[in-house]
């Protein structure tokens, strides 16, 4: 197993403030309200909860920061940004949506905020972060399985299943890419493509039910 590791740059959280106005401008001015409460919901009361509330406080999550920054108000950013995943796959969920004009805007965004940090100097103090894999791998395997199986057994069609299954590794895969070619991730693209095949795919069977039962009958 192996540590999953982030060094950049304050001013990439500049960069990537920036995205998250320009994200969440075109959700509200195209009304996609579902992905509005998936990038809160998902950002803060998912990935908060996880990252600060439980991974730092056990030892799994480690960071170091520059001098005086706020660890809290680090991780508030820090969740958000993650918030445009969860905003992303209820685009891609949704029948009638411009999923390639998304999928270009997420994934553009993503590496020209890779880029721009390391390419423009405006606070270069560095910021590490680090999550421990060992203990968490085969427990993110076994949610995988859980929940894809579970979407067999409701008798959603195979189709519908690959298609969800390509949503979860492409998100992944298109924040992991900018990360690992900007020289921000260490690893390879071996390393990429298991975190792509499972780490946010473990969540997208639950959400996509949750979706599809609940959700668009609501807000659609």
């Amino acid at each position: 197993m192996y540590d999953v590791i982030r060094t950049f740059g304050a001013d990439y959280i500049l960069f990537d403030i920036i995205f998250l106005i320009i994200f969440l401008f075109l959700l509200i001015k195209f009304n996609k309200k579902i992905s509005i409460f998936a990038f809160f919901i998902g950002g803060l009361g998912i990935n908060l909860l996880v990252d600060w509330g439980i991974w730092l406080h056990t030892g799994i999550r480690e960071i170091a920061l520059p001098l005086n920054w706020d660890v809290f108000l680090f991780f508030l950013w820090f969740s958000l940004s993650y918030g445009v995943e969860y905003a992303y796959i209820f685009i891609m969920f949704q029948k009638k949506s411009d999923k390639l004009g998304w999928t270009a805007l997420v994934f553009g965004g993503w590496l020209a905020i890779a880029f721009l940090s390391q390419f423009i100097s405006i606070n270069d103090s560095s910021i590490m972060t680090l999550r421990h894999m060992s203990s968490l791998r085969f427990i993110e395997i076994g949610i995988l399985i859980i929940g894809y199986g579970l979407l067999f057994l409701l008798k959603y069609d195979w189709k519908k299943i690959s298609y969800l299954f390509l949503i979860g590794f492409l998100i992944h895969f298109m924040m992991e890419f900018s990360l690992l070619i900007s020289g921000i991730r260490p690893g390879s693209l071996l390393i990429l493509i298991e975190n792509s095949l499972i780490e946010f795919n473990m969540g997208i069977p639950f959400f996509y039910m949750f979706y599809d039962k609940y959700l668009k009958r609501k807000f659609e």
